[in-house]
């Protein structure tokens, strides 16, 4: 079975914000490290779950390692989600259920090789 439009599309749109998110974190972007210290995280510990969120967005790069790539995205993302809300952001927080929704559209739904 071959992908579709809507599926490739949210492939891409998942690969790009898997490994954005990541960089941020890499990065030591001032304003995600201060909500996940607001959470008790070091910023050793934030760097950390940015390196799992990079890896993640590299592996749904490769056909082979696609899914699972999107599986590794779905725990990160329901944990950054929780974040937002503890933080009292409760727009990004929404917005991020949408994250959480296209990693698991991508994980069950792409055609497995």
């Amino acid at each position: 079975m071959k992908a579709s439009a809507l599926a490739w599309l949210n492939r891409v749109l998942l690969t790009l914000l898997s490994i954005m998110t990541g960089m941020v974190k890499l990065a030591r972007m001032e304003e995600e490290m201060v909500i996940f210290r607001e959470i008790g995280f070091s910023d050793g510990m934030t760097i950390a779950f940015g390196v799992v969120q990079l890896v993640g967005g590299l592996m749904l790069v490769a056909p082979k390692t696609t899914r699972i790539g999107a599986w590794v995205m779905v725990p990160t993302f329901v944990f950054a989600t929780g974040v937002l809300f503890a933080n009292g952001m409760v727009a990004f927080g929404v917005v991020s259920v949408l994250f959480i929704a296209m990693a698991v559209f991508h994980a069950k739904r792409w055609p497995a090789d």
